[in-house]
Order: structure tokens, then sequence, then C-alpha cells
């Protein structure tokens, strides 16, 4: 999951140069999550014309696990990507990602081709037979995912359902041709 992209399309001298002006924060921005903790919870699919992802909803003290207060959940992903984004802005390094909307998501497919959602011989036209497929596979899988691990009213959220940013390792400080698993870390952060 992305926290924070700094820039996109950017040469590896750009990208190193980037990285030298961010070093003195780097350790502060990959740490960060080990004292500000964030839950994410009710996980979902969502989707658009490129690809499909899990996608996650901050929590707000709904069911929180043992040992967590729900006004723990008064700092969320939203409060979290504002922080790494000023403090990533106070090294003078300029924050121009691809995408601006703070979505917690994890992209799991995505669409190469318009084949599979297209007429035989016409992939700029949609078929509404397929379309209408894909997105009752979607709606079958959510319903699943909402049954299974969103929080129900005097209960725990199933195991799976959350997610503690930074649990078991901290932010994963990156650069290179990130997508899809790639490039190198620069600092992994402490764990809880």
């Amino acid at each position: 999951m992305t926290t924070l992209e700094i820039t996109f399309s950017l040469t590896p001298p750009e990208i190193d140069d980037i990285v030298c002006k961010l070093s003195t924060k780097i350790p502060e921005i990959s740490d960060y999550t080990y004292h500000h903790r964030v839950r994410l919870i009710k996980p979902k699919l969502s989707y658009d014309t490129s690809a499909i992802a899990l996608s996650f909803e901050p929590a707000a003290g709904e069911s929180p696990p043992e040992g967590r207060s729900p006004e723990a959940d008064a700092y969320t992903y939203h409060h979290l990507r504002r922080d790494l984004y000023d403090m990533s802005r106070s090294t003078g390094v300029e924050v121009a990602s691809r995408y601006v909307v703070p979505s917690a998501h994890l992209t799991i497919a995505r669409f190469v081709t318009k084949a599979d959602t297209s007429v035989e011989h016409d992939h700029d036209q949609p078929d509404p037979v397929k379309v209408r497929k894909l997105l009752g596979q979607i709606e079958k899988i959510n319903s699943e995912l909402y049954h299974r691990y969103w929080p129900k009213e005097g209960s725990s959220i199933s195991e799976g359902g959350q997610w503690i940013v930074g649990q078991e390792k901290g932010l994963d400080c990156r650069k290179g041709i990130l997508w899809y698993g790639g490039g190198e870390t620069v600092r992994l952060g402490k764990g809880f």
C-alpha cells in the first residue's frame, strides 16, 4: 500500500537527488507509524477503468482490538498521509503524486487490455454482459468481505479484518520503479 508517493516518471539521477534531499527525514518518516498507529478496517473491493483494488476505511472507534481504546482511532489514515506529506515538504522536496485521492488500497488486478469487458471485435465497445458478470463477482466478494470481516455491534472484528499500519514492520521508504513490487528499499521503518 502506498502511503505517500513523492513523484513518478523521473530518471534515476533525479530520483537519487530527491532521496538525498529527503535523507535527513527518512528515518523519522519510515518510523512514524511506531508512535502514530492508524487502524484500517472494512475491506472492500473497489474498481475503476484501470484496476481492481482491495480498499479499506479508517477506523472510527468500531470494535477496537484488545489493548486499544476507541479514542486511539482519532488519529486516522488521512492524518498520517498529511503528516508524511508535511515532513517530506519540510525538506524542500516538491510532492508531485500521480494520484491525490487519499485512498487506503492495495491494487490486486490491473486491466491491461479491454478484451475481458468489451465486445469480441471492437475493444472500444463495452460488452454489457461481460461487465455485469465482472461486477457481479465483485459484489459477491464484497458481500463475503462484509459478512466475514466488517465490525458488528458488540463483537470483535474477525482476524484479518483490520490492519494497524506499522504492525510487524514500519513504513518502507522505496525508490525506483515501484509498481508490482519493483524498486528498492531505502529504509524500512521500525515495526511493533
